[in-house]
């Protein structure tokens, strides 16, 4: 049976330097969690807290309604699978995977059993009798998955797992993460730098900053919707545009010099004049080559890959913006075009002017 996990107002010192401090989240039964951040953001520091490598100053973790704070390690019931994989050299596939077993003094029948059915559920039942020297990084990983899960832990942790792998390989094996998590349904604590690579397996992600959440959510609420500029350009690219609210009865706009979009999702708190940040993804583009309105742009250079083709732009003020739109049969507008960028109002996403807070109401 799946179980929850909850982080309450915890605290991470080491020395003198406060980590984390007073950090809250709840991860459901079941459910596939990832932290996601930059390099030293705290979020393996968090990983770490919850499966006992790290001690906790202050606050709370619980697994269901149970208080884990001083349980040592090897009594939390927690797989975990490493970034370096961890796995025995000098054990087989199958002996690397009942590792856990034997020390569980299961019996030789017991672990057989088992180690069988886990290296059915990860896909390497054939490599059985293999030595970790005669494995792909992918191969190696599926082991320390296996070996992980076999011992039925309440919680899967896993600690940038994919960074090894080459991109194809990175692909693949998310894709096969996600897959056995949803088969054998344990919560899982899952983390990376790798933005893609969060919206792609979770089911829902608290972006992590300076050792503070800024936002959870699911993937197409964090990408969509960001709660500040952080999140905004942390995740996927955004174009950072100032814009300037003009407020006419009950219409509000941004206005971006010359031309301005109504916008019908603004919190009614702005006021008149307020200056604002505007994110734009650069498929919340529109070009248009022969308009009288939007904002003008100066094609600079294009990349054609296939499906979409980038466009590099530059505003009169000298930003460079980036612009993706789907391709044109035999057609890629040439450099040193002028043309106009229009916005798709319903997507772009406006904050207070230093970036700190969102000035979307979704449900207006």
């Amino acid at each position: 049976m799946s179980v929850s996990i909850t982080v309450d107002n915890v605290t991470k010192r080491f020395d003198k330097l406060t980590v984390i401090d007073g950090l809250s989240l709840k991860i459901n039964p079941g459910e596939f969690f990832t932290l996601l951040g930059p390099s030293g953001c705290g979020k393996t520091t968090l990983l770490r807290m919850i499966i006992g490598f790290n001690s906790i100053e202050g606050g709370t973790i619980k697994i269901d309604d149970n208080v884990i704070n001083n349980i040592p390690t090897h009594l939390r019931n927690m797989g975990m699978v490493f970034q370096n994989y961890a796995i025995f050299p000098h054990m087989s596939v199958a002996d690397n995977v009942a590792f856990g077993l034997k020390n569980r003094n299961f019996s030789k029948d017991e672990i057989t059993k088992a180690v069988d059915e886990i290296l059915e559920v990860v896909k390497i039942t054939h490599l059985k009798d293999r030595m970790p020297t005669q494995l792909s990084g992918g191969q190696q990983q599926r082991v320390a998955l296996a070996r992980a899960i076999v011992i039925h832990p309440q919680v899967l942790l896993m600690d940038e797992p994919l960074s090894n792998l080459d991109a194809k390989l990175r692909v693949e094996m998310r894709n096969a993460i996600k897959h056995i998590q949803q088969k054998v349904g344990i919560t899982t604590v899952y983390v990376t730098h790798d933005q893609e690579e969060a919206l792609a397996v979770s089911d829902r992600i608290a972006v992590m900053h300076d050792g503070v959440i800024q936002q959870t959510g699911s993937p197409i609420e964090i990408y969509q919707r960001p709660a500040n500029l952080f999140v905004s350009t942390f995740i996927g690219l955004s174009n950072i545009l100032k814009g300037t609210i003009k407020k006419n009865g009950e219409v509000t706009e941004v206005s971006f010099g010359d031309y301005s979009v109504t916008m019908n999702n603004i919190k009614t708190t702005v006021s008149n004049n307020q200056k604002v940040s505007v994110s734009v993804r650069p498929e919340e583009f529109f070009i248009e080559e022969n308009s009288t309105t939007g904002i003008p742009a100066l094609v600079k250079n294009s990349v054609f890959l296939g499906v979409n083709t980038h466009y590099f732009l530059e505003f009169e003020d000298g930003q460079e913006v980036e612009v993706v739109r789907p391709s044109e049969t035999g057609k890629v507008i040439p450099k040193e075009t002028p043309v106009k960028l229009l916005l798709d109002t319903k997507k772009i996403n406006v904050f207070v002017e230093d970036g700190s807070s969102s000035l979307i109401e979704e449900s207006r």
